[in-house]
């Protein structure tokens, strides 16, 4: 079996180790080493097998329509019809790289579905020799970085942990629309979009300490009223910490990144000891906590049903949304500017329900 043979055989078996053996350790597979490489496919393999996927079908032989035209390689081709297109480069007869292809030509009929899809950003290029601008722009990451790890293994007061946020919005701006094509972006804005959770903890403060004061819970109407006001409250549901035991009396918090950066294709560092003094702010919580205890009630209780789905079609997450499709509390709607449900036309197209 030839070596090419055995790659085609590793694949299809999704057999990582056969396929380690393969590839030469001081070559590039798509720009970036033979490592990184077969850790992506690895993941790849994996997350297929999470599915019942454990090898593919059949490998079909085609070639390259567009960026490597004429290049030959073959589709791996699942159960499910999900497929990787991947083209071989040979040189005398031995296979020195391998791509994934955007427009694979094969040379039978198949059915495709799904596309196994996998990439590597600029900086992970074995070659990676970035322009003066991205070299500055990543330096200026890698100090935002270092800067926010001095808060680790010491508990920082919320108004600091806000400062660092406030400092970096012109990095931020500069480098967020980076992060598919850069790496080294990742950590950096996997800790900005939390910090800004905790910006509106500070920034939402008095409107927090309002609402507290304005709770009122004898009746459900009086719920309603106070839930359909505060509806809209950027507090309403925060995220990116976690209370620590007797936080209340203690006013700690636990930062944590990984609990609001959902965005796949990156590497982040999570930040698992980083303690916040929130003492000023507290009431910020204690009314998302409030809010959401009781909106989610609601929202529960006042659910569309299958019938109100087909007359209105879709709905928003929203409470008040409910409440306008079954027409109940309009006084409360009204009061708090709440547009009334409009019913889908006759002719749209049918809901389809879970």
């Amino acid at each position: 079996m030839t070596k090419k043979e055995t790659i085609i055989k590793a694949i299809t078996e999704m057999d990582i180790d056969l396929f380690d053996i393969c590839l030469d350790n001081d070559k590039a597979y798509m720009e970036v080493s033979k490592e990184l490489f077969i850790k992506t496919l690895s993941n790849t393999f994996e997350n297929l097998k999470k599915q019942g996927v454990t090898k593919f079908e059949k490998a079909s032989k085609g070639t390259c329509n567009k960026c490597y035209k004429g290049c030959s390689g073959y589709t791996f081709l699942t159960k499910n019809n999900d497929y990787l297109d991947l083209l071989f480069k040979e040189e005398n007869n031995e296979v020195v790289d391998l791509f994934r292809c955007s427009d694979f030509k094969n040379e039978e009929n198949l059915v495709k579905k799904n596309c196994i899809y996998f990439r590597f950003k600029k900086d992970e290029s074995k070659n990676y020799n970035p322009s003066s601008h991205i070299a500055t722009l990543q330096k200026q990451v890698e100090i935002a970085v270092k800067e926010f790890e001095e808060f680790e293994n010491k508990i920082t007061d919320i108004e600091e942990f806000v400062f660092w946020f406030q400092h970096n919005k012109k990095l931020h701006n500069s480098v967020k629309d980076l992060h598919w094509d850069y790496n080294f972006v990742w950590s950096f804005l996997s800790i900005y979009v939390t910090i800004e959770n905790f910006n509106e903890l500070t920034k939402n403060h008095n409107s927090a300490k309002k609402a507290l004061a304005e709770f009122d819970n004898s009746s459900e109407k009086s719920m309603i009223d106070w839930l359909i006001k505060y509806e809209k409250s950027n507090l309403r549901f925060t995220s990116g910490y976690e209370k620590t035991e007797n936080w209340e009396k203690s006013n700690l918090i636990l930062f944590k990144n990984g609990e609001t950066f959902f965005e796949t294709g990156g590497e982040i560092n999570l930040y698992n000891n980083v303690l916040v003094d929130i003492k000023e702010y507290k009431e910020s919580i204690q009314f998302s906590d409030l809010f959401s205890k009781h909106y989610w009630e609601y929202e529960k209780k006042y659910a569309p049903t299958k019938e109100l789905f087909e007359v209105y079609g879709d709905f928003e997450i929203e409470l008040s949304e409910y409440l306008s499709a079954r027409n109940l509390y309009p006084e409360i709607l009204k009061k708090h500017k709440i547009k009334t449900k409009e019913k889908q036309e006759k002719t749209t197209a049918n809901t389809v329900y879970n």
